[in-house]
């Protein structure tokens, strides 16, 4: 599987992958040192978030509201879902749209491993929702992401089902400590390429509810 995404994502990135850097930029309100340098890469954009606060071994961010073209997987299995969604969308951003336009890649790949599974590629920033191609796959859709407030973790080398599931419940006793309210589901979000062997970057990301409740009531305490 991971031959097939190596294959896939040089062939992609000769092609699609965009140098501008101008959306490199991480908004954050706590924490500034090492996370701009540690997500950017010279040749992909990377998507924009604000750091609410930085806690024992996770964050919790805000994420704007994100166009991403997305496909919908079979189960919330990693490994039997990353290589089959990648081809999908890959084919839509290099050209198989309605414009025959190529469509410049933006980390991280999403794979939302909840009730709903899918995979995601975000959508450059300065491209307006209404003006990108229609996906020639009937199984590849555009869509929305609504603004969200999650929990992050971050972890090093390859993603598989088993560092994923540890990682999303090492982030919810951390949460259950912090006495923050989240939803029992997570995603995976992963930065870089099959060829990049070392100093790998993931994620596992958890929404959370009510956290502006949260705050409030820490402010008053």
């Amino acid at each position: 599987m991971k031959f097939i995404l190596l294959i896939a994502f040089i062939f992609l990135t000769s092609m699609v992958i965009s140098e501008d850097n101008s959306s490199n930029e991480v908004i954050e309100s706590e924490k500034t040192d090492g996370i701009s340098k540690s997500i950017k890469d010279k040749k992909t954009n990377t998507i924009q978030y604000e750091t609410l606060a930085t806690k024992e071994g996770f964050e919790i961010r805000k994420y704007p509201e994100l166009t991403v073209a997305s496909t919908d997987l079979s189960s919330n299995s990693y490994s039997n879902n990353s290589s089959i969604g990648f081809r999908k969308i890959a084919s839509y951003i290099f050209g198989g749209n309605s414009s025959n336009e190529q469509i410049a890649m933006t980390s991280p790949v999403q794979m939302n491993l909840g009730s709903s599974p899918t995979m995601s590629f975000f959508m450059p920033v300065n491209i307006d929702s209404k003006d990108l191609p229609t996906p020639n796959r009937k199984d590849v859709y555009l869509s929305i992401q609504p603004s969200k407030i999650v929990a992050v973790i971050e972890f090093s080398g390859w993603a598989s089902d088993r560092v994923l599931k540890k990682q999303f419940s090492l982030l919810k006793k951390k949460l259950k400590k912090e006495s923050i309210e989240f939803d029992d589901s997570y995603s995976f979000l992963g930065y870089n390429p099959p060829y990049k062997l070392i100093n790998r970057k993931n994620e596992v990301i958890i929404p959370l509810t009510n956290y502006k409740t949260h705050m409030l009531v820490n402010k008053i305490n």
